[in-house]
């Protein structure tokens, strides 16, 4: 993806982001951003979405100011619509459809042709589009909600593509995307001759861009070349703070060695001295000023060091700032072992709504750890919805045998106005507050974000608070029902994710086009979607 050297898009001076609890975010960050690919990576919390937000125009800095030349498209990685919202709704051009609409009955308005000005061809495009990236044709009246997770990503997608615009904020925007349309967005990207500021944890998407920028709390950094280069860098980095801070640690040892030597020595000198004018015939007012200066000579010698101390210290502690700590996140996951041969789920002649596929029959018993595979748009997210009962099936019967938590990949079970804390308390955990606190802390959940609305928190956050909330209920799981579970979490997040869910007891059926994150989880088996049915495989 060569992408020529452009003038600025943006440029940041002192721009600082606070929250609502008046803690500061992050800043103040300076920055020119050129109209190029770049990357956008930091760990979950950091404020990349809100740094989307101001460059958008959606929200504005706490202080300092954004110079903004290009025009600007942004799609968010929460998609936010109302049940009846159609297509032409959900992308801002119902406008243009109703125009188009009325002069085709004849019955256009005297302003539907200024309104129509550069918009002429946008069905056409729009419908191109859509086929495009496999969505079929581009229907207006189309409800937004009937399109799946992936489906809506793509279509946010398009709408940005086809946008007239200069430069393009995405934010996660692989998350809920299969393989297939991954390689579509790869596509559009290499052929995007805009620049872009791709926020995002996808190792795949961000080894093709030619630049990254890391968001931490107090800087923005930017690194040449694509996230191994950029992983190589940090690295190095790294390594020479570690250095720096070892070198700082040692020479401010030695140095107070050699002072307190110093020290030592200069308080025998000046008792010998002492002991020495009391011995010699001189006069009394040469006496004691000659005693005066001999006592002032530690004195003066301790102020030099204490002051040679402060350097050595201010000098250890900006090596330590260089220096990234080592915060690891963990995951504790409760759960109920299964036994062996015990019905877990059964499927009898299931037929899903909205989908033609042919009825399932289908069992799980004891602790089987199931990946359910497909394409955007086959019914995944359906099949679990109708396992829960959530959503009635076109047919057939489901029989649930034990307890099971579903995380739900858009978090719609969720209140957003409620903070984790109060969700937990809602679930009656049997966890204790302290507990919890921990708990929670490990998934860098901290005292400032726990009471916190969960609609302040980042993507990342949020699914993590989510997590807590569907698995430390005091009714034990014994069935996990996962629907892309790894969607906007950090690497170290998600590591964090695999290894616990690796280790649960019970039996599991996940979703997700993490093929790096499934076979962490130790599956025993497949439930793939086939244009002739769903086909289950062992592993």
């Amino acid at each position: 993806m060569a992408h020529c050297a452009r003038s600025p898009s943006f440029l940041l001076h002192q721009v600082t982001c606070q929250l609502a609890t008046g803690n500061t975010l992050f800043g103040p960050l300076n920055l020119s951003l050129e109209g190029t690919l770049c990357g956008l990576v930091g760990r979950n919390g950091v404020g990349k979405t809100r740094l989307l937000r101001l460059l958008a125009g959606l929200d504005s800095p706490s202080s300092g100011h954004i110079e903004r030349v290009a025009s600007v498209s942004y799609v968010a990685q929460q998609h936010v619509m109302f049940p009846d919202t159609t297509l032409a709704e959900w992308f801002g051009v119902e406008f243009v459809f109703s125009a188009l609409a009325r002069l085709e009955r004849g019955e256009g308005r005297a302003d539907d042709l200024e309104r129509l000005d550069g918009f002429w061809d946008l069905p056409e495009r729009l419908n191109a589009g859509f086929q495009a990236a496999g969505l079929g044709e581009f229907s207006p009246g189309r409800l937004a909600s009937s399109l799946s997770g992936g489906e809506r990503v793509k279509a946010q997608l398009c709408g940005a593509f086809l946008s007239d615009a200069d430069f393009l904020l995405l934010d996660e925007p692989t998350n809920h995307l299969d393989r297939q349309g991954r390689a579509w967005l790869y596509q559009q990207l290499e052929q995007w001759r805009g620049g872009a500021l791709i926020a995002s944890h996808d190792r795949e998407l961000l080894t093709q861009m030619p630049r990254i920028l890391e968001l931490a709390s107090a800087a923005l950094r930017s690194y040449g070349g694509n996230y191994v280069d950029y992983q190589q860098q940090r690295e190095l980095e790294q390594q020479a703070a570690r250095a720096a801070l070892e070198h700082a640690v040692t020479e401010r040892r030695r140095t107070r060695a050699r002072m307190q030597k110093e020290h030592d020595a200069c308080r025998r000198r000046s008792a010998q001295t002492l002991r020495t004018i009391d011995t010699l015939n001189i006069a009394s007012f040469e006496r004691v000023a000659w005693k005066g200066a001999a006592k002032e000579r530690p004195g003066t010698l301790k102020r030099q060091h204490r002051e040679q101390s402060s350097i050595l210290n201010d000098a250890i502690e900006q090596a330590r700032e260089r220096v990234e700590e080592d915060n690891p996140v963990m995951f504790t996951l409760p759960g109920s072992q299964v036994a062996a041969g015990k019905q877990v789920l059964e499927l009898d002649a299931l037929r899903l709504t909205h989908s033609p596929m042919a009825a399932l029959d289908w069992r799980i018993d004891g602790p089987m750890r199931v990946a359910l595979r497909g394409p955007n748009g086959c019914g995944k997210t359906t099949l679990l919805k109708t396992l829960l009962g959530l959503q009635p099936p076109l047919s057939g019967s489901c029989r649930l045998s034990v307890n099971a938590a579903y995380l739900d990949q858009h978090l719609s079970q969720l209140d957003l106005s409620l903070s984790v804390m109060a969700h937990l308390n809602l679930g009656d955990t049997p966890l204790e507050e302290g507990v919890l606190r921990s708990q929670l802390a490990q998934l860098q959940l901290g005292a400032d974000k726990v009471h916190l609305p969960l609609s302040v928190l980042s993507g990342g956050e949020r699914l993590k608070a989510a997590l807590a909330c569907v698995l430390w209920r005091r009714e034990a799981t014994q069935l996990l029902l996962l629907d892309e579970p790894t969607n906007h979490l950090d690497l170290a997040s998600t590591l964090a994710i695999e290894k616990a869910l690796a280790q649960f007891p019970g039996a599991m059926l996940v979703v997700s086009h993490d093929e790096a994150f499934l076979r962490a989880l130790k599956l025993t088996h497949c439930l793939a979607w086939r244009e002739e049915g769903w086909s289950v495989e062992r592993l």
